[in-house]
């Protein structure tokens, strides 16, 4: 056996605690269905069934995900995670890296800091990833933890392609427990008492993915993801609030808008583009950019919005 958990398995245990919590605060089935195949994909080999995703466990306070990290944390066993964040774990150094071989799952409580984009696309996919130990020789891990994140915030330094948001899995925990409802000794029960009931629910979860050979579909799981698309592109945000929409017969110049661009980016707290990455958005956006005698032109015209309104 080569991962050793930390309770009795039983194969006719329930968790009926664990499920009215889960009920209470994921009410949506499709979600719970998800959640419990991503936990069953942690003990899955890559080379038995590569689905290169990530969860992230995404929603203000008081939502219940915090109770579902501590109860996460005592099934598996602190011998068989580590909880370094996101920007920890795609630094260049690799020493963060190092301690994820082995592991079942990396869960991390929260994520900040700037991410690296394509570290972060090979760690979900679980490639072979170069790591080292401080004073150590460089290595490589092959085998290592599945990726799990609580989060209020989702990452602000994203990259424009299919190949780093398909990486997202996103499960909003979207129900906030009135204060007279919580009970802050929770996650002590079900982890007394039903801990072998949980993994039975992981386990019908495993067996659901092994079956179908990926994650069930999610119609509010897919409307996340979308969402945190449209909110990670600062450049059609901009575009969009500020009124701007193609127009072969209007123009401004290239340096004027990026300088309105950067006035926004950095006002809303997202990763600024360069100059030449600003205009491949427009261009990837239909949006005509072509160099005249006064410089880089870009076709387009400004409207006044009416609150509400959109462009793009």
């Amino acid at each position: 056996m080569r991962y050793q958990l930390p309770f009795e398995y039983n194969k006719n245990a329930t968790a009926p605690k664990f499920m009215a919590y889960l009920n209470r605060v994921l009410p949506e089935k499709d979600k719970q269905a998800v959640l419990s195949e991503f936990l069953g994909y942690v003990f899955v080999p890559q080379s038995f069934l590569k689905l290169e995703k990530a969860l992230f466990l995404y929603g203000g306070g008081a939502n219940g995900k915090s109770v579902f990290y501590e109860i996460m944390k005592a099934l598996l066993g602190s011998h068989n995670t580590s909880e370094f964040t996101l920007q920890s774990l795609t630094d260049t150094n690799g020493y963060y890296r190092a301690m994820i071989a082995d592991k079942l799952v990396n869960y991390a409580s929260e994520i900040s800091g700037k991410l690296e984009s394509a570290k972060f696309k090979s760690l979900a996919s679980g490639e072979p990833m170069e790591a080292r130990l401080p004073y150590g020789q460089p290595m490589t891990i092959e085998d290592y933890a599945k990726l799990i994140f609580n989060t209020n915030e989702l990452p602000k330094d994203v990259e424009f392609n299919n190949a780093f948001f398909r990486r997202f899995i996103i499960i909003p925990f979207e129900v906030t427990i009135p204060e007279e409802e919580q009970n802050p000794t929770l996650h002590k029960e079900i982890i007394q008492s039903e801990l072998a009931g949980v993994f039975n629910w992981v386990l019908e979860g495993l067996q659901r993915l092994l079956k179908q050979k990926g994650f069930s579909p999610s119609p509010s799981i897919d409307k996340a993801l979308e969402n945190f698309r449209t909110e990670s592109d600062t450049v059609m945000r901009f575009l969009d609030e500020e009124g701007y929409k193609p127009d072969l017969e209007d123009k401004i110049l290239l340096k004027s808008l990026f300088q309105e661009y950067k006035n926004f980016a950095l006002e809303d707290g997202h990763r600024l583009l360069s100059k030449q990455s600003f205009r491949k958005r427009l261009e990837a956006l239909k949006i005509y950019v072509k160099r005249e005698a006064m410089g880089m032109m870009v076709f387009v015209s400004k409207n006044d919005l009416e609150d509400g309104e959109t462009i793009f």
